[in-house]
């Protein structure tokens, strides 16, 4: 009998274990976060409030562990947290977690920035609206659990900014272009008096030069300012760039200034800036091409990752070079232009 009462009790306290260990698994299932799919597209712009309606979340989280949540858009950790799961969005009361999307300006949204508005024109033919994925988790500490998944609809940009930048970016362009061709904006200073008048004079490849970067940077700045609705950092290297054509024309006037040699008549805009006393010249041609081309990268760069670009130290020394070699060559380019007996129509411009 006592055999059989050990058997049983052992039994016994077998399944009452089990019973209590189904129970406690029981327990810990329903305290465990559940993955709900949300089927509502959340439209998604700067400056303003969005909601991801997920009662579910707002039941098991309290407002304090709000905070614990992370929200990652295209897979892309982001820096926002909820403020509450219930409050008023677009005048509409509201259930969810709601989010504050703030300018992309900042360096801690540079790759959501990049996601959200980088390469625009894939997106044209959808009124550039950018459908993105998201996702909220659960970090405890220990690890990280997926809680909601879904979609957003991400509007590109205002249209208010868009021509707004556009009407900016036209009058200076045009102004630019009407002063350069009229005016002595982009044409050489004679040293003296000059018989030619200013608006046919030739042009100077170091105002030009000078004119192009500031028309890039300007540009790149102002299509910043329409993408992230915010004030843009300026980069190190836009300012270099901007920088080395203002070296250029200084070193340019410098040398134009210690020689007392009148400016010619234009022959056109291309043939101006390539030639010097002797016709066309490699040095020049150098300069333009490197300027068109990192001009047109730099563009690029903008508008594919939505931020001015960081160029190596060698492109801008690669740069810096063609200009000195430009200027270095103008002293006896200005030389062989003052010696007697050298033809005024294919004198040299600066």
């Amino acid at each position: 009998m006592k055999l059989q009462c050990k058997t049983g009790c052992v039994y016994v306290s077998f399944f009452v274990a089990m019973w209590s260990l189904l129970l406690s698994l029981h327990g810990a299932h329903a305290a465990t976060p559940v993955l709900t799919a949300n089927n509502d597209v959340v439209s998604l712009r700067i400056n303003a409030p969005f909601t991801i309606g997920n009662a579910e979340i707002c039941r098991q989280f309290s407002s304090d562990q709000l905070m614990q949540l992370s929200l990652r858009i295209n897979g892309i950790l982001t820096p926002l947290k909820a403020n509450d799961c219930n409050g008023i969005v677009n005048n509409e009361q509201r259930t969810g977690l709601i989010y504050f999307l703030p300018s992309l300006d900042t360096p801690d949204m540079a790759h959501v920035r990049e996601s959200l508005s980088g390469f625009p024109w894939r997106d044209a033919r959808q009124h550039f609206q950018r459908e993105v994925m998201y996702a909220v988790s659960f970090n405890d500490g220990h690890s990280e659990q997926t809680l909601a998944v879904g979609t957003m609809r991400y509007q590109m940009f205002e249209t208010s900014n868009v021509i707004l930048g556009f009407i900016f970016v036209a009058i200076v362009t045009a102004l630019l272009l009407r002063l350069g061709r009229f005016s002595a904006l982009l044409r050489d200073a004679p040293s003296g008096n000059s018989a030619i008048p200013v608006g046919s004079r030739s042009f100077s490849m170091a105002r030009v030069q000078m004119a192009w970067w500031f028309f890039i940077v300007l540009i790149s700045y102002v299509w910043l300012w329409i993408v992230v609705q915010g004030i843009p950092a300026m980069s190190v290297n836009a300012l270099g760039l901007m920088g080395i054509g203002s070296a250029t024309y200084l070193m340019a006037a410098g040398v134009d200034a210690s020689k007392q040699v009148d400016v010619c008549q234009s022959q056109g805009l291309w043939r101006d800036i390539l030639s010097d006393a002797h016709g066309l010249t490699l040095y020049r041609f150098q300069l333009l091409v490197f300027n068109v081309l990192f001009g047109f990268l730099f563009l690029v760069y903008v508008v594919q990752h939505v931020t001015m670009p960081e160029f190596d130290t060698n492109i801008l020394a690669l740069l810096g070079i063609s200009a000195g070699t430009y200027a270095g060559f103008k002293i006896p380019e200005k030389q062989s232009q003052s010696t007697p007996g050298t033809d005024a129509a294919a004198s040299g411009q600066s």
